[in-house]
C-alpha cells in the first residue's frame, strides 16, 4: 500500500492543530468584573470543540462552585435556647406563686371561719315572719356599737320554732322587739334585723343590736348550736359592715321577773370577748 508524503504532512498538520485546540489555555481578560477587580478567565476545549469559561476574582478564596448551600447568618442555637428556658421557668414561678397565695388565701379564710364558730343558719324575716316592719325606727350601722343580749324567759323549742314565734308575735302585738332570735332548732331567725332599731326597754336601740336566746337560761346556758350561732351572727354583722369592730358586748337581765333573771346566760358571756358588763331592765 503506498501512501503519498503529501496526504501525510496534511493529515500530521491537521492532528497538530487539533491538539493545540483541546489545549487548556489561560489568559487574563482586560476587562473589569461587575463589581470592581480584574477576572482571570480559564477557557478549556476539548473534543468536540466544546468549551466551557470559569470567571473568578483574583482575592477570591471560596469557589464559587460551592457543593453546600450558605445559610444566613443567625443567633447561636444554645443562645435561643437559654433565652427560651428562662422565660419558661419565670411563667412557671409566677404561677406556682399566683397558686400559693390563692391556697393560703382560701386557707385563712377557713380559719377564721372555724375559729370564730362560723356556721350560721339565716331565717330571714319574710319568710317566717308575718309583722310589718315599714314604720319603724332604722339603724345606722355606722354608730352600731353595741350588743345586748338576752333571753326570752319563755319556753324553749327544738323543732317548729317559727310556730313558738308566732305565738310571741301575739303578745307584743307586732313584731318581737329584738333584732335577732337564736333557736333550739340552730336556726337564726331575723327579726327587726340589720335594717331596723329594737324596742326592748330602755336599751340605746338606735346604736345597739339586741339578740335573745329563744328560751329560759337562768339555771342553765343555751345550747351549743345557739352559742355559736350567736358568736356566727356578731362575726357575720362585722363583716357585712352592719357593726363596729370595738363595739361593747352586755348581757341583759329582766329583774322585774326575778332577781335571777339570766343568771346562768351572764355567768357565761363574762368570758366572751368585748364583754362590758349587765344592763338590768324592768
Amino acid at each position: 500500500m503506498r501512501i503519498e508524503s503529501g496526504s501525510l504532512s496534511l493529515s500530521l498538520s491537521r492532528l497538530f492543530e487539533f491538539n493545540q485546540l483541546c489545549a487548556m489555555q489561560i489568559t487574563k481578560a482586560p476587562t473589569r468584573a461587575p463589581f470592581g477587580g480584574d477576572l482571570v478567565t480559564a477557557t478549556s476545549s476539548c473534543v468536540g470543540h466544546h468549551s466551557t469559561v470559569i470567571s473568578m476574582e483574583p482575592n477570591e478564596r471560596t469557589p464559587l462552585l460551592a457543593t453546600g448551600t450558605v445559610r444566613p447568618a443567625s443567633l447561636p442555637a444554645i443562645y435561643t435556647k437559654e433565652c427560651l428556658n428562662w422565660r419558661i421557668i419565670g411563667l412557671l414561678l409566677m404561677f406556682i406563686a399566683g397558686l400559693v397565695l390563692s391556697i393560703y388565701l382560701l386557707w385563712r379564710q377557713t380559719y377564721e371561719m372555724l375559729d370564730n364558730g362560723y356556721k350560721l343558719n339565716l331565717m330571714r324575716h319574710d319568710i317566717w315572719s308575718r309583722a310589718q316592719l315599714a314604720d319603724q325606727a332604722l339603724l345606722e350601722a355606722e354608730k352600731v356599737v353595741n350588743v345586748f343580749i338576752t333571753h326570752t324567759a319563755s319556753e324553749e323549742c327544738n323543732e317548729n320554732c317559727a310556730d313558738l314565734l308566732h305565738n310571741m308575735q301575739r303578745k307584743y302585738l307586732g313584731e318581737l322587739p329584738f333584732n335577732f332570735l337564736m333557736a333550739g332548732d340552730c336556726e337564726t331567725y331575723e327579726a327587726r334585723g340589720w335594717q331596723y332599731a329594737s324596742s326592748y326597754g330602755t336599751l340605746p336601740s338606735a346604736s345597739s343590736l339586741v339578740l335573745a336566746f329563744v328560751g329560759d337560761f337562768s339555771l342553765r346556758i343555751p345550747s351549743t348550736c345557739q352559742l355559736q350561732m350567736a358568736r356566727a351572727l356578731l362575726w357575720e354583722s362585722q363583716r357585712r359592715l352592719k357593726l363596729q369592730p370595738h363595739y361593747q358586748l352586755y348581757v341583759v337581765r329582766n329583774v322585774s321577773r326575778s332577781e335571777g333573771d339570766a343568771d346562768a346566760l351572764h355567768r357565761h358571756l363574762q368570758n366572751w370577748p368585748l364583754y362590758a358588763g349587765q344592763r338590768k331592765v324592768m
